[in-house]
C-alpha cells in the first residue's frame, strides 16, 4: 500500500512538474516577443509628400494601387548604430512598430512611386519552403533600390532577413521595367521612377502620443522636351550608357504634355549629385523622324544632357532644321538650348 501511494505521489509531482515546465516555455519571451515596456507608434509621411500623390481611398482606409503602379513605403529603424527594425509596405494605415521610450532611435521613410517610369521591378517570392516562410512565398521581393518582401509588417533584430536591406545600402542602382508591355528591366543609377525620403534622429517616444511624421523630400529631377516646330512626324529619344533610361517617342500632339521624373540613391543626402564616376550622366541620342522615311540627328549623333539638381526640371529646347522636298537625311547642325526650372517644394508633381 506504501508503494502504491509513493508511486501515485510521485506520478502527480511528475505530471506538475511538466505543466510548470510548459508554461514557462509559453510564457518565455523569445527575441522576437515585444517587452511590455515598448509602445506602438504609427508614422506618416509629411514635408513634401502627401497621401493624396500616392493612393486612393475606398471606405475611408487608404488602399494601394495595382501592383506594378502601387506606392511602396520603406520603414527602417536604428538604435544607436545598430539596425533594429525594417520593413516593407503598400498600405500607408500598416505601418506601425514597437519602440522602447527608454532608448532614443534614427527612423527613416522612404516612399517609391511608379510616378512617368514603367514601375518598380519585383520578383515572386518562392523560397519559402527553404527558408520556412512559406506565407511569403509569392509575394513581390525587391531588389533594388530596397530589397526584401512587400509583406506589411516590421521584421525586428535579429529576425530581419539577409537579403532585406533599406533604401541605398545595396548600392546606388534602381531596377525598373523597361517599358509598361514587357518584363525586361534595367539596373542603373538614374531609375525612371518617383522616390521621398526622410528620416528623423534622436527620436524617443511620448506614451501619450506615439505617433510620428517625418519629413519627406522629393528625391527627382525631372526632363521636359519642347518643340513648337514639331508638326510632322515624331521625334525619338534614346539613351545610352551608363543610364539606359528607357525611351521616349514625341509627337505633335503629345509633346506637349511630355515630362519624365527620375530618381537618384545620391538625393538622399545632397541637392546636387556627385559626378566625379560618372554614373548619373545622361548620354541621349535625339532623332526626327518624318513620314516620308528621312531621319534627322538633332545636334551631335549622341548628346550629353546636363543631369539637374534635387527637384529641377530640365528643359530641352529643339529646334528643327527647315526642309524642302530636296532636303536628304543626315545630320542637323542646329544645337539643342537648355534651361532649368526649380519645382518649389510645397508644388507636387503632376503626372
Amino acid at each position: 500500500m506504501k508503494t502504491t501511494i509513493s508511486l501515485i505521489v510521485c506520478g502527480v509531482a511528475f505530471v506538475l512538474y511538466c505543466c510548470s515546465c510548459q508554461k514557462n516555455t509559453d510564457t518565455k519571451p523569445t527575441s522576437t516577443t515585444t517587452s511590455s515596456k515598448k509602445v506602438m507608434v504609427t508614422l506618416q509621411p509629411g514635408g513634401e509628400f502627401t497621401v493624396d500623390q500616392s493612393a486612393r481611398k475606398i471606405n475611408g482606409s487608404i488602399t494601394a494601387k495595382t501592383i506594378r503602379d502601387s506606392t511602396y513605403y520603406s520603414v527602417e529603424i536604428w538604435n544607436g548604430s545598430t539596425k533594429y527594425a525594417l520593413g516593407i509596405f503598400d498600405n500607408l494605415d500598416s505601418i506601425h512598430f514597437m519602440l522602447d521610450p527608454a532608448y532614443t532611435y534614427k527612423i527613416r521613410l522612404v516612399v517609391l512611386q511608379k510616378g512617368t517610369g514603367p514601375g518598380l521591378y519585383y520578383d515572386l517570392y518562392q523560397w519559402g519552403s527553404l527558408y520556412g516562410n512559406t506565407e511569403d512565398d509569392g509575394k513581390p521581393l525587391f531588389n533594388y533600390p530596397i530589397g526584401g518582401i512587400l509583406r506589411n509588417h516590421m521584421d525586428y533584430t535579429p529576425n530581419i532577413p539577409n537579403y532585406a536591406y533599406g533604401f541605398g545600402e545595396n548600392g546606388t542602382d534602381y531596377q525598373t521595367y523597361t517599358s509598361d508591355s514587357t518584363n525586361g528591366i534595367v539596373t542603373q543609377s538614374l531609375g525612371e521612377a518617383t522616390t521621398y525620403a526622410g528620416d528623423v534622429q534622436g527620436y524617443t517616444v511620448d506614451t501619450t502620443h506615439p505617433s510620428i511624421t517625418i519629413p519627406m523630400r522629393r528625391l527627382v529631377f525631372g526632363i521636359k522636351y519642347i518643340c513648337p516646330q514639331l508638326t510632322q512626324g515624331r521625334l525619338v529619344v534614346t539613351f545610352g550608357w551608363p543610364n539606359y533610361l528607357p525611351g521616349k517617342v514625341l509627337y505633335p500632339n503629345t509633346i506637349d504634355n511630355n515630362l519624365s521624373i527620375y530618381s537618384a540613391v545620391g538625393f538622399l543626402t545632397a541637392d546636387t549629385l556627385v559626378m566625379d564616376d560618372g554614373i548619373y550622366d545622361i548620354s541621349a541620342s535625339i532623332k526626327w523622324e518624318l513620314p516620308d522615311g528621312r531621319t534627322y540627328n538633332i545636334g551631335s549623333s549622341t548628346t550629353a544632357l546636363p543631369t539637374p539638381d534635387r527637384n529641377h526640371l530640365l528643359n530641352v529646347n529643339i529646334t528643327l532644321p527647315v526642309l524642302d522636298s530636296s532636303a536628304t537625311s543626315g545630320n542637323s547642325t542646329l544645337s539643342l538650348k537648355y534651361s532649368t526650372t526649380s519645382w518649389s517644394t510645397n508644388t507636387p508633381i503632376s503626372f
